[in-house]
This record gives structure tokens, C-alpha cells and sequence, in this order.
């Protein structure tokens, strides 16, 4: 009986937690490496997000986006990305991206 209520227990403490940061200014960096991304990409229709994005916060509020995406290049081939950009504190302004063929 302890362990039905032990495993019931487990099963209810996980309902409703997700991956997704609880820190809305998470989400606007998010959007902001996303949003460079597909503005930068030759083909802005083809960009595909490949799993979960990754936020990190610095000491200085700073926040890095890692993520990995797909997108087609000119000749329509696609290439496997990750990129990991840095964003201000507020996450509405980039300050640098990096992207690297993932090849």
C-alpha cells in the first residue's frame, strides 16, 4: 500500500512540469535568437527547430540561447545548425550569435 502511494505521489508531483522555463524573459530571448535566425537564413521558410532550446543566465543577467535547427541553403540542400546566441538582460536585443554546421 505505501508504494501505491508512493507512485502516486511521483506521478502527481510531475504533472504539469514541463521543459519550458518559467521565466518569461527566457522566452523573449527565445524569440529573439529565433527571430535573428530566420532573418538570417537564406531560406527563412525552411528553418525547423530540431528539440529544446537551452537558456542560460550569466552573473551580469546576460542570457545565452543554445539550439539546433535545420535549414536549406540556396540549392536547396539542408544543413543540421546549432547556434548559441547572447542576448541582453531584458532578451530583446542580440548581442552576438554563433553558428556552427553541426557536419
Amino acid at each position: 500500500m505505501k508504494k501505491l502511494i508512493l507512485v502516486c505521489a511521483l506521478i502527481l508531483s510531475a504533472c504539469g512540469k514541463t521543459g519550458a522555463s518559467s521565466d518569461p524573459l527566457d522566452a523573449v530571448a527565445v524569440r529573439t535568437c529565433k527571430d535573428t535566425i530566420e532573418s538570417r537564413a537564406t531560406n527563412s521558410k525552411t528553418v525547423n527547430y530540431i528539440g529544446d532550446e537551452t537558456v542560460t543566465k550569466a552573473a551580469d543577467g546576460k542570457r545565452t540561447v543554445s539550439l539546433k535547427f535545420s535549414a536549406k541553403n540556396e540549392i536547396g540542400m539542408a544543413s543540421t545548425m546549432v547556434a548559441a546566441c547572447t542576448v541582453t538582460a531584458d532578451g530583446k536585443s542580440m548581442l552576438n550569435i554563433a553558428v556552427k554546421d553541426t557536419r
